[in-house]
C-alpha cells in the first residue's frame, strides 16, 4: 500500500513562529529528500512531496500528537461525559481536560489543543495548491488530484481550528471571533500578522474549500487500495456533512449524506463484523472507514504518545498508558443492551484486580467486571502503536442523516436512517424505532454509543447547546476522581467552554485577540 511518507519536519514556515516548548528547530530543518521550504516545486514528483507532508502534519508536529495523533481525540472525548481520565493508574497525558483546572494562557502551550500544526497543515495544503495553480507542472491528472484533497484538508484545518477556539456557529451565526485565513503560503512568520476572522467568515471560506474540491472532478471515488489513507471524493463530502451539521445547515447535511450513502462504495459493518473490522488488515475494514491515518512503521508512528497508545489498557495483553476510559455510566448504557455489538470493542481491564480495589469504588471492586477500555484501534502485528488513526466513517454519515432528517421535520426518513444503523449494531430487534416513538434525544445517544472514543461528543455538546453532566454528587459520581463543581456539569455558556490560546502565539502576534476565560 502506498502511504503518506512521514518526515519529522519539513522545513516550512509557518504563521506560528515561537510557539513549543521545544524552541523552532523545526522551522530550519531540511527534509530527507532535500526539498527545502522556499525550494521550488518543478516536478509532479515534488508536489507528491509537498502533499506528502500535508498529510504528514495532521498527526501534528509535537512527537506527532498534537493534532489527530492524540489531543484532538482528547479534546473532543475528555470534554464530555462519556469518557473520562484513568485517575488511578493513567500516565498524566489524558487529564488536562477533564480536571479543567487550567486558569491562565501559561496552561495553553500549543501542545494541548491543537492550534500550531493546524497551520502547518494549512502551511503545507497552500504550497501545494499555488504549485498546482501555477500552470508550470502541466496537466497530470495527479496535480489536480493533490490540488482537490490539499483544498479538503485546508478546509479540515480550519473547520477545526474553528469550532475548537470560536463560538459554535449555533450561538450567534458566526458573528464571534474564529481562526486566522490563510490561502497563501509564508514567507515571513512576523511581517504578516494575520488577525483572527469571524467564526461565519471562517465557515464561509470552508465551505469554498470543499465545494471547489468536490466540484473539481478529480477526488478519487473508488475506496480500494490506499484511498482510505487519502483524501477522495466520499471523504470530503464526509466532512461536508460534519460542517453543514455544526452550523445547523439541516437540508444541505441531509442531501450530501444521502449522496454518499446511495451512490458511495461503503456499506455499514454488521454485527458480526464491528469487532474485528476495527484491525486494519481486516477483509471488512475498508467497508465503513472512508478516511484514516496511516502509520506504517517506526519512522511514522506516533509511538508512546499517541491515542492508540493511550487508549490502550496498561494491564492488557497489548498493554499501553491504559489514560483513557469510558465512565461508569456509559458502560452501564451500553450494557443495557447485551446484544449490542459495540460491547465488544469495550475492554475490560486486564491484570491483578487489587490494582483498582477500593480506589474508583469503595464499596467493592464492580469496575473490573465492566468494559472500560475502548479498543477501536487495535494492535496491529502485536502493537498497538501500529494501529491506524480512524478519521471519518459512514455510521456518523447514517446518524447525521437521521438528525437532520428529524430536524427537518420527516420523522419516518429519520427512523429509517436511524434503524439501518441500529439493524447494524444489535441483533436485538426491539431497538429499532418508529416514525411515532423516534425522538432527538435516541438519535444523540446512538451516536454517543457509536462514536465514543473518536473525538466528537464535545463537539456534538456545544452545537446542540447539551449540557455535560458527569456527576452531580457523591451518590452517582461513578468511577470519576473528585472535581471541581465546574468540571462537573457545564455548557457552551460556561466560563470555561472555549479554550485559550497558546500564550507564545500572543506574545508573538499581539493582533490575534485572546478568548476570555473568566
Amino acid at each position: 500500500m502506498k502511504t503518506a511518507r512521514i518526515y519529522r519536519a519539513m522545513a516550512i514556515l509557518s504563521i506560528i513562529a515561537g510557539m513549543t516548548s521545544c524552541g523552532n528547530d523545526w522551522l530550519d530543518q531540511t527534509p530527507s529528500d532535500g526539498i527545502d521550504a522556499n525550494g521550488a516545486v518543478t516536478t509532479v514528483s515534488d508536489l507528491e512531496t509537498v502533499r506528502n507532508g500535508v498529510y504528514a502534519s495532521l498527526k501534528g508536529i509535537r512527537d506527532f500528537v498534537d493534532y489527530y495523533g492524540r489531543n484532538m481525540f482528547i479534546y473532543g472525548d475528555m470534554r464530555g461525559e462519556d469518557v473520562q481520565y484513568n485517575w488511578v493508574d493513567g500516565s498524566g497525558r489524558g487529564n488536562f481536560y477533564y480536571y479543567m483546572t487550567y486558569s491562565t494562557a501559561d496552561n495553553f502551550s500549543g501542545g494541548n489543543t491543537p492550534w500550531q500544526s493546524a497551520f502547518i497543515v494549512t502551511e503545507r495544503a497552500n504550497r501545494v495548491i499555488e504549485a498546482a495553480e501555477s500552470g508550470t507542472l502541466g496537466d497530470d491528472e495527479a496535480i489536480a488530484q493533490y490540488e482537490a484533497e490539499a483544498k479538503t484538508l485546508r478546509a479540515m484545518a480550519l473547520f477545526d481550528l474553528t469550532r475548537i477556539y470560536g463560538k459554535p456557529y449555533t450561538m450567534d451565526k458566526g458573528a464571534s471571533l474564529g481562526a486566522p485565513i490563510m490561502l497563501k503560503p509564508v514567507e515571513n512568520a512576523y511581517a504578516n500578522k494575520p488577525k483572527r476572522n469571524t467564526v461565519a467568515e471562517c465557515y464561509t471560506q470552508i465551505e469554498k474549500d470543499l465545494d471547489d474540491a468536490v466540484k473539481s472532478g478529480a477526488l478519487p471515488t473508488s475506496n480500494k487500495g490506499d484511498a482510505s489513507v487519502y483524501i477522495n471524493l466520499w471523504a470530503a463530502k464526509a466532512l461536508q456533512v460534519r460542517v453543514y451539521m455544526t452550523k445547523g445547515e439541516w437540508g444541505k447535511a441531509l442531501a450530501t449524506a444521502r449522496d454518499i450513502i446511495s451512490n458511495s462504495p461503503y456499506v455499514l459493518w454488521t454485527p458480526g463484523e464491528y469487532a474485528e473490522a476495527w484491525a486494519k488488515t481486516s477483509n471488512a475494514h475498508n467497508n465503513e472507514i472512508i478516511f484514516e491515518l496511516s502509520i506504517n512503521d517506526n519512522k511514522d508512528w506516533t509511538d508512546r504518545e499517541g491515542i492508540a497508545y493511550c487508549m490502550s489498557d496498561a494491564h492488557g495483553d497489548v498493554p499501553g498508558y491504559g489514560d483513557i476510559m469510558v465512565t461508569k455510566a456509559f458502560a452501564e448504557a451500553m450494557e443495557a443492551d447485551p446484544a449490542d455489538a459495540r460491547n465488544n470493542v469495550l475492554l475490560k481491564p486486564g491484570g491483578d484486580p487489587e490494582t483498582y480495589a477500593g480506589k474508583f469504588e469503595t464499596d467493592g471492586n464492580d469496575f473490573v467486571k465492566h468494559g472500560v477500555f475502548i479498543n477501536k484501534m487495535p494492535a496491529h502485528n502485536g502493537d498497538v502503536r501500529y494501529a491506524n488513526v480512524p478519521m471519518l466513517r459512514l455510521s456518523e454519515v447514517y446518524l447525521s442523516a437521521a438528525e437532520a432528517a428529524f430536524q427537518t421535520g420527516d420523522k419516518a426518513a429519520a427512523a429509517q436512517l436511524l434503524n439501518k444503523l441500529i439493524t447494524n449494531r444489535t441483533t436485538d430487534a426491539t431497538k429499532v424505532v418508529t416514525a411515532q416513538d423516534i425522538t432527538l434525544d435516541r438519535i444523540y445517544m446512538e451516536r454517543r454509543k457509536e462514536l465514543v472514543g473518536e473525538g466528537q461528543r464535545y463537539f456534538d455538546v456545544i452545537r446542540r447547546g447539551e449540557t455535560v453532566v458527569r456527576y452531580t454528587d457523591s451518590n452517582n459520581r461513578g468511577w470519576h476522581d473528585v472535581l471541581t463543581e465546574e468540571a462537573r456539569t457545564f455548557n457552551r455558556d460556561s466560563k470555561k467552554a472555549l479554550p485559550l490560546i497558546p500564550v507564545a502565539e500572543i506574545n508573538a502576534n499581539p493582533n490575534i485577540l485572546q478568548n476570555p476565560l473568566y
